[in-house]
């Protein structure tokens, strides 16, 4: 059985390493925001939803290895700068195809959910009309389904969740086995992630008080908390060569 994570060592660690790399994990994060609000504004001028996507997907896979890199590096105690933002463009199809899995499975599970959520209040709504026995069941059949594919959803993202931290690893292993090896790093290790999380929920509700300038420190906070978590999951994994 697979050691708990200590998430008050891991943000403990994280701040460490944050302390004097502060400047460059704030600027990166910062124009990669900007990027993802210009192409928002950019495909809502044109009045084109459909390019709002797009352009996210574009931004992201160009640049999110990057930042991920900045942090990596941050969380590792090695030096960067932000400039590293632009420096990951070669990994862009890989990124991309990742991108698109994620976006793809979301998709289908937002579906299913809406589905299962919309039956379940047609069944409440018309359940006068019909035999209340039957409807009854409905309900509950209903009301389990939605809840089902909800923690199906919750448990199949937090498997992949390491998924871009093991491609920035190993640039040439592939999805399916970046995919298996997220899954086995995180045998064990689901609620100590889905602590680490909610245990930053307090900082981003203060920064909707702060119109979210506060963000930019949370966020790379946040995110080199979770190298730091990925960095001791990973050492319970054996990796084939």
């Amino acid at each position: 059985m697979n050691e708990s994570v200590d998430i008050k060592k891991i943000k403990t660690k994280a701040r460490k390493r944050l302390h004097g790399n502060y400047f460059n994990a704030v600027m990166s994060v910062l124009i990669y925001i900007l990027i993802q609000i210009m192409c928002y504004v950019v495909a809502r001028y044109i009045q084109a939803p459909a390019m709002t996507i797009f352009l996210s997907l574009l931004v992201t896979s160009l640049l999110y290895m990057g930042l991920l890199q900045i942090m990596i590096k941050i969380a590792r105690n090695k030096n960067t700068t932000f400039s590293e933002l632009f420096q990951r463009t070669d990994a862009f199809f890989r990124c991309a195809a990742i991108t698109i899995i994620f976006l793809i499975i979301n998709t289908i599970f937002l579906i299913l959910e809406y589905t299962a959520i919309n039956s379940l209040f047609i069944f409440i709504t018309y359940q006068t009309d019909i035999n209340l026995t039957l409807s009854s069941f409905m309900i509950v059949i209903g009301l389990l389904l939605s809840i089902a594919i909800a923690v199906f959803w919750i448990v199949l993202n937090l498997c992949l969740s390491q998924s871009y931290l093991i491609l920035y690893d190993h640039e040439n292993m592939s999805l399916g086995d970046i995919f298996r090896l997220s899954t086995d790093m995180m045998d064990g290790h689901k609620l100590d992630y889905i602590l680490l999380c909610l245990s930053f929920i307090g900082w981003f509700i203060l920064g909707i008080f702060t119109l979210g300038i506060i963000w930019l420190w949370i966020i790379p906070y946040m995110q080199v908390s979770k190298i730091e978590f990925y960095d001791k999951i990973k050492k319970d994994v054996k990796i084939e060569a």
